[in-house]
């Protein structure tokens, strides 16, 4: 037979051994899976070096792919293998990359490329280079003095590719210097350069160069520096003095050049590439820029596989939720805290936020909103918005919870009680706790309402066991700063619904932008008014939906039994007072429903209910104060479909806990030994991608600043109850 050769036995079994590993080997070829067994590799985790051109390889591609590189010299055959995939048993371990691959936003550390000119191919992390190509870059020119970054940049409909970019090839001991990279799928060319502040919202003022850079570059042809004092150099750096810049970008033909991100760089000498990545409005990969050093020198203390770099602050929008406790004689010295006029601690404090918007509650009286309005606005809260109402502003939905509407009073809270038991009780008050001499009627309760208890407690007692509605009347009135003799009038004379300072409302928002189509919802509430406020917040490039409110405290029990109408049946003092803050959290959850639909809102506010947590889920992390549960079930009414706690929380799903922001003392002198709640949990409703929207959450105004007198002696808060402010990323 021609060609035939005669094997013999042992020729026959390395014949048979051959063919199983070269099955085996195609095996793994085909299903782009390297076994290290048949082809040791070491341990630990080596990039390629060698004298050849050095590379970075950067991730923007905005997905959740995992990226290893192969790279071959320009037109080779052989691809070999994947630099992590060749570099070591550990690359993805804790120690080195912790993944089998680069992570969208990270940039290598540099190493070795074969030769100056090179092809690119970017592939899943964890498989060979016979995989398909997440990117691919052929023919690209490597610089032979300075590293080159291999950009692999694309999606968002937007086709994936890898760019090569050199960096700097100078050394310069005298300026900063940045260049912006435009990875940003989607988003147009660029115009880099100075904005007027360090945070959005803000607006570039000053562009560094001459045209703006198109995606995929780093510097546009022909262009020159425009910054003063700065130059243009190499491969797109504008070099800057040492000190504090705010850096940033705006879309090239925006008029208005608002700003997409901002970065303040406070270095010293140092070369920095500014890579503006991700995709406007989207939540999971939101546009920012990612600012790297340059300098192989600086290393990565928790991934030495990655180049150190910090993010700018994310697009969102920055809220803040805070009860001064303005609420009359009865709240903690407000001769202290409560000072007329703008420059007092709470108007002042107020001022110095830096926050979007802000709701404000529980600023009773007329004077005190308009002080925090003045100071506001002359920081930059150019909008407010709240509404004026009185004894006669009838509730919006004044249906009770079974849909009945309580019959208007016909006669006064203290009908048919003995005149001789009311002057009594008035008389005494003002005998003992009034501004005035005994018997002047122009008086106003001196201090708080402890002197009514201590000096006066048979007389009112005496009113509560003829009537509970006259008794809260009395109490509520000479609490809300009404004169001894306004407040017997108005309790026998009037029959409006008693409610206290006149029934003004007590809520308002404060904005850095224009509020549009505002609105209130007139909460049905007993002794005090509770409302929530709304308004449409005109964005740079977008409106949001935004609610304030305030709900009726629960606390009230023991104070002030329970008279209303919307207790819902029950029998007791604490359940009516549970019942009707419930059914306000009802209606504000139908009411936003209602206007918002489908459209982004922000829902915040004091609810005065909380949600406990455990005392072994562990510390809040500003504290040891974690909040205890108040009425939960008006908290699972605003825990409604769609609507997502935007701190986190218990009810949200985070194993993080918030720290109260009603503490007990000696965390705030302000309050009694149990309180320990979390009032103000703020809510997104209709967000996109909810559970990542939140971006931060701090506790706000907990700082001891205000000189004590007395028992008190030190120093305390601006409240019986911090702030809160969180941020949340832009829904479009």
């Amino acid at each position: 037979m021609l060609g035939t050769t005669r094997l013999g036995r042992r020729d026959n079994l390395l014949f048979a051994f051959a063919a199983v590993l070269l099955a085996l080997v195609g095996c793994q070829l085909v299903a782009g899976i390297q076994t290290r067994k048949l082809d040791p590799i070491n341990a630990g985790c080596l990039l390629p070096s060698g004298s050849g051109p050095q590379v970075r390889v950067a991730n923007f591609v905005p997905t959740g792919d995992l990226v290893d590189v192969c790279i071959r010299i320009t037109g080779s055959a052989s691809w070999g293998r994947p630099i992590l995939l060749d570099g070591g048993t550990d690359c993805a371990a804790p120690a080195y990359l912790g993944a089998a691959g680069f992570a969208y936003g990270q940039v290598s550390i540099p190493f070795s490329a074969p030769s100056a000119g090179v092809d690119v191919k970017m592939v899943p992390g964890g498989s060979t280079c016979d995989a398909s190509a997440l990117g691919e870059g052929d023919g690209l020119t490597l610089a032979t003095n300075a590293v080159t970054t291999l950009l692999l940049i694309g999606g968002n409909n937007v086709a994936e590719t890898v760019v090569a970019l050199p960096e700097s090839d100078i050394a310069d001991a005298t300026f900063q210097r940045f260049r912006l990279v435009n990875a940003a799928p989607g988003s147009g060319s660029l115009d880099f350069g100075e904005m007027a502040q360090s945070q959005l919202p803000t607006t570039l003022i000053i562009p560094f160069l001459s045209a703006p850079i198109p995606f995929g570059s780093s510097v546009p042809s022909g262009a020159m520096s425009t910054f003063p004092s700065a130059t243009l150099q190499d491969n797109g750096y504008v070099a800057i003095l040492d000190g504090t810049f705010e850096i940033g970008a705006a879309s090239d033909g925006d008029a208005s050049k608002k700003g997409l991100f901002v970065y303040q760089a406070q270095g010293a000498s140092a070369t920095y590439t500014m890579y503006a990545i991700g995709i406007q409005g989207n939540n999971s990969y939101p546009l920012r820029a990612l600012v790297c050093s340059d300098d192989a020198s600086v290393t990565n203390p928790t991934n030495p596989m990655v180049q150190k770099c910090a993010t700018s602050q994310l697009s969102s929008i920055s809220v803040d939720m805070f009860n001064p406790g303005l609420y009359g004689p009865n709240s903690p010295y407000p001769s202290i805290r409560d000072p007329a006029g703008t420059t007092g601690p709470i108007p002042a404090a107020i001022a110095q936020r830096s926050s979007d918007v802000m709701c404000v509650v529980e600023v009773d009286t007329a004077n005190d909103q308009t002080d925090i309005i003045t100071a506001a606005m002359g920081a930059g809260y150019a909008y407010s918005y709240t509404v004026t109402t009185s004894l006669t502003t009838p509730f919006t939905n004044p249906a009770d919870q079974n849909g009945m509407i309580p019959p208007a009073p016909t006669e006064p809270p203290c009908y048919g009680v003995q005149s001789s038991l009311i002057d009594a009780a008035v008389g005494c008050g003002e005998q003992s706790c009034s501004t005035q001499p005994p018997g002047d009627g122009t008086g106003v309760l001196n201090g708080s309402t402890d002197c009514l208890v201590s000096e006066c407690a048979a007389d009112f007692i005496n009113v509560q066991g003829a009537s509970v509605s006259c008794y809260d009347c009395l109490v509520v009135n000479i609490a809300s700063d009404q004169t001894f003799a306004s407040t017997e009038s108005t309790c026998t004379i009037n029959t409006a619904p008693p409610l206290g300072f006149n029934g003004a409302g007590n809520s308002l928002i404060l904005s850095r932008y224009p509020l549009m189509k505002t609105d209130a919802l007139i909460l049905p509430s007993t002794d005090y008014r509770r409302m929530v406020l709304y308004a449409s917040l005109q964005l740079e490039d977008q409106a949001v939906d935004f609610y304030c409110g305030f709900l009726m405290t629960t606390e009230n029990s023991s104070a002030l039994p329970y008279a209303g109408n919307y207790g819902n049946g029950a029998t007791d003092s604490q359940t009516g007072w549970d019942n009707e803050q419930l059914y306000e959290a009802q209606q504000l959850v139908k009411w936003v429903q209602t206007k918002s639909g489908s459209n982004p809102a922000i829902v915040v506010g004091d609810w005065h209910a909380s949600v406990g947590v455990s005392p072994d889920a562990g510390a809040a992390p500003a504290g040891t104060f974690l909040p205890n549960t108040l009425n939960l079930p008006t908290m699972m009414a605003l825990n409604t479909s769609g609507w997502t706690f935007a701190t986190p929380g218990p009810m949200s799903g985070s194993a993080w806990q918030p720290q109260c922001s009603v503490c007990p003392p000696p965390e705030n002198l302000y309050n009694g030994a149990t309180d320990q709640y979390f009032f103000s949990q703020p809510i997104i409703v209709s967000w996109p991608q909810p559970t990542t929207a939140t971006t931060d959450e701090s506790i706000i105004f907990n700082q001891n600043v205000l000189p004590l007198p007395g028992a008190d002696a030190g120093e305390g808060p601006l409240s019986p109850y911090y702030g809160v402010n969180f941020r949340v990323i832009r829904p479009k």
